[in-house]
């Protein structure tokens, strides 16, 4: 039986009852008591563990409420693009990779995360860019939203896309040569995400895959996250992640969400949206999206962006991805089979087809359980909307390291300054007593929670700009929405989330207290530890 206390440290529980404790008991992973110092430690017994926190402070493990760790641990395989600043970085980088790290016979150069609002004019790279890199390999690399994407000539034929007679998947486009409809590289959303197409691109191999994700893990861990989250599983990956449970590869807890068109193969109705794990990693639920990225300038919005992108007219507002139709037969599906759903929504049209076609399928099935529905982003979402999202119980997932890493263009280019002070609206959901949680959209950001708590009580650009002092959130609201929120949107208050009796002792050890520091001061904090059920899984 094992046993440990830890004690003589700052212990945050995020228990509003019992906001702070001297000392934990654990025993066999579990929290046993909390209390005083004197109390737990008198409880010691020749096998318990003594964990001395030396005045530093603990909280309850971070949640991942809304990522792709598979996703990241293919990142730790490809081209990182992140650091370009210009189009001609972007081409250095590909390749000194290629020449560095040729791809094998028959694979592609893949690469992942430009940001073409760094880029003059913000300008895309194109397939003609790609192939002074390369015409015989294949090209192609992920936007930074995850929602466009750009290929070189070789790559875009393997795609389909070939001179201008080629079909495009619907709630996708193919952007063209000007005056002709000529592939010009650069694929938006259904262009490159549709699954189909996906397949198209060859994977690594089973063994590099499994080492991947058990360096995300890490990552992910040496973060404080003990939660994560795949919101984009089909059955390939389904069973991936099922190897590695089945192996004992996995340190941390994952969370699945099974893409629209596999959900029912994958997901049965077992009367109840809650789910068990195995081996720490379970499917809980199905996932869509109706929209883009709003950095991309594809989310689909009531109101016509601030700046149009090139090549739209005045009225542009983004577009959707799926018809009303399509949207409510999968809810009602999913109602049906008391499977929760979580569904990305960037702009407020699309949270407008959310709210109404949800609605309709809870009419349609007339089904009372709490499935704690999720909206993914919600990162434009109106007064009127947190309304309906709390008379439907829809849980917003905000993405607020936008405002960091995006703020200054959304205000000057995206949304302009009345809706770039309103992304994100954490406050006006907190003062409705709506149930919200904080994310970074892995790998779109790496997730650092500590950013996202910062970020969501300073809500400042990199420029040093303020975006919406008033939808500031208290430190502690913020924590919450990492630790109990994020425990609660998958249905795991009751185990997680805490650090109280009879929760899992999942723990993360910080440097400074979040509660304590100056507030512009919080991203600055570090992780000494990461504890998953009495294991230590990072230390510094």
């Amino acid at each position: 039986m094992k046993k440990s206390i830890y004690y003589n440290g700052t212990i945050v529980t995020v228990n509003d009852k019992n906001p702070t404790v001297e000392a934990v008991l654990v025993e066999n992973g579990n929290i046993l008591k909390v209390g005083s110092k004197e109390e737990i430690l008198s409880l010691e017994d020749q096998d318990t563990r003594l964990v001395d926190l030396q005045g530093k402070t603990m909280l309850p493990g971070f949640i991942d409420p809304h990522g792709h760790i598979v996703a990241v641990s293919q990142t730790l395989m490809v081209v990182n693009l992140s650091e370009a600043n210009s189009k001609e970085e972007f081409l250095q980088i590909l390749k000194k990779s290629l020449a560095e790290n040729p791809p094998k016979e028959g694979e592609w150069l893949i690469g992942f995360g430009y940001d073409n609002t760094k880029f003059k004019n913000q300008e895309h790279p194109t397939k003609f860019d790609l192939d002074t890199v390369s015409k015989d390999i294949p090209i192609y690399v992920s936007h930074a939203s995850g929602h466009l994407a750009v290929a070189n000539s070789i790559a875009l034929e393997k795609l389909g896309y070939i001179g201008e007679s080629y079909e495009v998947p619907e709630g996708g486009v193919v952007r063209t040569v000007e005056g002709s409809k000529e592939p010009n590289g650069v694929l938006e959303e259904n262009a490159c995400l549709d699954p189909d197409k996906k397949k198209l691109i060859p994977g690594p191999s089973v063994e590099t895959l499994m080492n991947s994700i058990k360096k995300a893990q890490e990552i992910y861990a040496s973060l404080g996250i003990t939660t994560a989250q795949d919101a984009s599983v089909d059955e390939g990956m389904n069973q991936l992640l099922q190897g590695a449970a089945q192996c004992g590869s996995l340190i941390i807890d994952i969370v699945g969400f099974a893409i629209q068109h596999t959900t029912m193969k994958l997901l049965k109705n077992e009367g109840t949206p809650t789910r068990k794990y195995h081996n720490h990693y379970k499917l809980l639920g199905g996932k869509t999206w109706l929209d883009g990225s709003p950095q991309g300038k594809t989310a689909w919005l009531t109101k016509p962006y601030y700046e149009v992108p090139q090549g739209h007219s005045a009225d542009y507002c983004g577009y959707k991805t799926q018809e009303d139709s399509v949207v409510t037969d999968y809810f009602k599906t999913l109602v049906e089979n008391n499977i929760q759903v979580n569904v990305h929504c960037n702009g407020d049209a699309s949270a407008d087809q959310f709210i109404r076609c949800y609605r309709k399928a809870l009419e349609l099935t007339g089904n009372k359980t709490d499935l704690r529905p999720v909206m993914v982003h919600a990162q434009t979402v109106r007064e009127d909307q947190l309304d309906e999202m709390k008379d439907l119980g829809i849980i917003p997932t905000f993405f607020l390291d936008h405002i960091w890493y995006w703020g200054d263009y959304h205000y000057e280019s995206v949304l302009g300054p009345d809706r770039a002070n309103r992304i994100s609206p954490a406050a006006s959901a907190l003062k409705r007593g709506i149930n919200f949680t904080i994310h970074q959209d892995p790998p779109v950001k790496m997730p650092n929670q500590i950013l996202a708590i910062h970020n969501a009580v300073n809500r400042q650009t990199q420029s040093g700009r303020v975006l919406g002092e008033d939808q500031r959130i208290p430190i502690i609201e913020a924590i919450k929405a990492v630790t109990i929120n994020g425990a609660y949107q998958c249905f795991e208050e009751n185990t997680k989330g805490t650090i109280e009796e009879g929760k899992v002792a999942d723990f993360v050890i910080l440097d400074k207290n979040p509660l304590e520091v100056e507030k512009s001061e919080i991203k600055n904090i570090k992780v000494l530890e990461t504890i998953k059920e009495d294991n230590t899984v990072f230390k510094a």
